[in-house]
């Protein structure tokens, strides 16, 4: 048989699994995504994808850490929740006698049956979700995929560890309490908050004003940390200042919902609404949850800002995968060699050892010494440094390519040719934007003594990733008819390749060892080497696990927001239920009430997403002025990533709708005039 303090416990979780039915479902969805992202770390199959997925493992355990963090935070919160809401409950239980040592052990009983129930249930559904997740890298990866139904040890013993460490702390923490707390300090427990609250009603407008400026000032300090170079504190001053700037936000969200109750109250005063009934019973409502649950509520709102960020990030690595693979190797396999004489034949004899070439072309990109056209139309200029003036100077020089081997790269991607005039000069990019702001300009290019006028911008991928660019970074090219460029002095010597079947090119990095033995110990040489089949196992591991990190500590903050608001709403609905029963005595419609808990939901759910979302908003117009080729890709990441984050949040919130409703009218009768009537008869 059980002991009578285990059949206590057993009872009470049972009694309290509906208000906390919620916290739950969090705590298996966020173990079962903890335990999948733990089983890849010890997948030798997808960590031999790419050379990059070790690196990128080492982040997912930095990622994993905090999350356990974070997730150490909620239990922590909700197991101290649940004793507030209980603080009565265990002053009845001292009452009756029950010793300290014994009442302890029967809250903590009580958290590790729930704690253990949420423990197996995450790393059973979170074996099925593992499977997904691998399922959707081998596809990325294009390998042949095979289902592991084998639980893999190693990822169950570190998430026991979390699920340890995650709890360990909060149950010993509530365990100092309980053996120190005296029985008249439970009677007025869950009622600390709102003391502390209402002693710091002053200065409510100077507090509000402080809070946003200190995020103003917070926006200021990032966005000098990113668009200007600080040289001071060894080059340590951008870091500091962008350390700053998500300080001062942080502490701008805390200040800005700590006030936020008392600025809904005074602006409530003013307004004509509050004459009717139920706008007065929703007012009191929202602003006493307010007085209590502010420090909360600035906290959850800076992880939505995380959330918004990571799964925006998200969205936009998975968006930008694609292009950036097109933009990077066009060409099937590419080689250039910066300050020397590239050595073709070497390269042309190992790819034919490894496939079968189709077409080639080995050629030459110039300097133009005396002209900077490029850096100055598109703001790209590298300022003078200390002791590098020269490399300065040489990054900012045009370079361009022969109208000829230009054509004859056209032709390898399926386009037509361009003609130029003798006085005319065209110029090759990749960004659309960059596109606009040129053909505008029309700016004339002179050099060598001779004067250009502009024929052509085209667009389109042509490897102007560190190949066939001008400086560095701009993925911009001019192009000259031949006769101009044979008394220019060469910037580095090209090859591209197009072979038969592109998907067997996964020899970049011996091509890359091959070529560099070729090369002489007289003098500087870079050499830059690119496979399609390389670069997109790279770009897999980098744009798409980055994606994939991004959502894991994305969606496990939105869980733990959600379900903070949601034990906050469904805990309190039934201590307002007599409330309610009040206003349904004075006539209120069952349906006027089910309106009324909507709003409340809604209203409640929504606050602390106000001003993240408007910190998210100057964000991303900050984002699109400093790197404006990437706006239109960046506005549609993020309203994918809105959307994703409201179809979560929204099932939260429909949820706790629904169950708040429920405790509401739970039990509760309506009264009508005749039914006094008929009491007096």
């Amino acid at each position: 048989m059980l002991p009578m303090y285990a059949k206590i416990a057993i009872r009470n979780v049972k009694r309290s699994i509906g208000d906390y039915a919620v916290y739950v479902l969090t705590l298996v969805l966020s173990i079962s995504m903890i335990f999948a992202y733990n089983s890849l770390l010890f997948s030798d199959a997808i960590n031999s994808f790419s050379k990059l997925m070790r690196p990128m493992m080492s982040i997912l355990i930095c990622v994993t850490v905090m999350v356990v963090l974070i997730l150490g935070w909620l239990i922590s919160y909700i197991t101290h929740f649940i004793f507030e809401q209980r603080s009565r409950e265990f002053a009845c239980y001292m009452t009756m006698g029950m010793e300290r040592p014994a009442m302890s052990r029967l809250f903590l009983t009580e958290q590790l049956v729930i704690g253990s129930v949420t423990l197996v249930g995450g790393i059973l559904l979170g074996n099925v979700f593992y499977l997904a997740l691998s399922q959707v890298i081998f596809k990325m990866f294009d390998k042949t995929y095979y289902m592991d139904l084998s639980f893999q040890l190693p990822a169950i013993s570190l998430t026991i560890l979390c699920f340890f460490v995650m709890f360990a702390f909060c149950l010993l923490k509530q365990n100092r309490i309980l053996k120190k707390v005296r029985i008249k300090e439970l009677m007025s427990y869950s009622r600390q908050n709102e003391n502390g609250v209402a002693a710091g009603r002053k200065n409510v407008r100077l507090k509000m004003t402080a809070a946003v400026l200190l995020g103003v000032l917070g926006l200021l300090c990032l966005y000098v940390a990113f668009s200007v170079t600080i040289e001071l504190f060894a080059g340590f001053a951008n870091m500091f200042l962008m350390a700053a700037g998500v300080l001062l936000q942080g502490v701008s969200l805390m200040l800005f919902y700590r006030q936020l109750a008392l600025v809904i109250l005074q602006r409530y005063k003013k307004s004509g609404k509050r004459l009717h009934h139920l706008n007065i019973f929703f007012y009191r409502q929202l602003t006493a949850r307010l007085n209590t649950n502010g420090r909360q509520m600035g906290v959850i709102s800076i992880l939505l800002l995380l959330t918004f960020m990571g799964l925006g990030g998200a969205s936009f690595m998975a968006n930008a995968y694609e292009d950036a693979l097109q933009n990077k190797v066009p060409f099937d396999v590419e080689v250039s060699q910066h300050y020397g004489k590239l050595d073709v034949e070497a390269c042309r004899d190992f790819i034919k050892e490894h496939s079968i070439i189709t077409a080639d072309l080995s050629y030459d990109i110039y300097y133009l010494e005396d002209s900077t056209l490029i850096a100055d139309m598109i703001d790209r200029k590298r300022e003078p440094v200390e002791g590098l003036e020269d490399w300065a100077a040489e990054e900012n020089m045009d370079r361009c390519i022969r109208l000829s081997d230009y054509n004859k790269l056209r032709s390898f991607l399926g386009e037509y040719p361009v003609s130029l005039q003798e006085d005319e000069y065209a110029m090759q990019t990749e960004e659309g934007y960059y596109r606009d702001k040129i053909e505008k300009a029309g700016t004339p290019l002179k050099t060598g003594g001779r004067e250009y006028r502009l024929g052509q911008v085209l667009e389109g991928p042509f490897a102007q990733d560190g190949m066939n660019e001008s400086g560095y970074g701009s993925k911009t090219i001019l192009v000259l008819p031949d006769q101009a460029c044979e008394t220019l002095k060469q910037a580095r010597g090209c090859y591209a390749a197009m072979v038969d079947d592109r998907e067997k090119t996964d020899y970049q990095d011996t091509l890359q060892k091959t070529i560099e033995k070729t090369v002489s110990s007289d003098g500087p040489s870079y050499i830059m080497t690119y496979t399609y089949q390389g670069q997109k196992g790279e770009m897999q591991s980098l744009y798409m696990m980055t994606a994939f990190i991004c959502c894991y500590a994305a969606f496990i903050c939105i869980f733990i927001c959600a379900t903070i608001l949601a034990v906050q709403l469904i805990s309190s609905s039934k201590k307002y239920r007599y409330q309610y029963d009040q206003l349904r005595r004075m006539g209120t419609m069952d349906s006027e009430i089910r309106k009324l808990t909507v709003r409340q939901t809604a209203v409640y759910f929504f606050l602390p997403m106000v001003l993240p979302l408007f910190f998210l908003l100057l964000y991303m117009a900050g984002i699109g002025f400093a790197f404006p080729v990437q706006r239109s890709m960046l506005i549609a990441s993020f309203a994918g990533a809105a959307g994703i984050f409201l179809a979560v949040y929204g099932c939260y919130l429909v949820i706790t709708c629904l169950q708040y409703q429920r405790n509401v009218l739970k039990g509760t009768k309506q009264f009508r005039l005749h039914d006094f009537i008929r009491q007096e008869k």
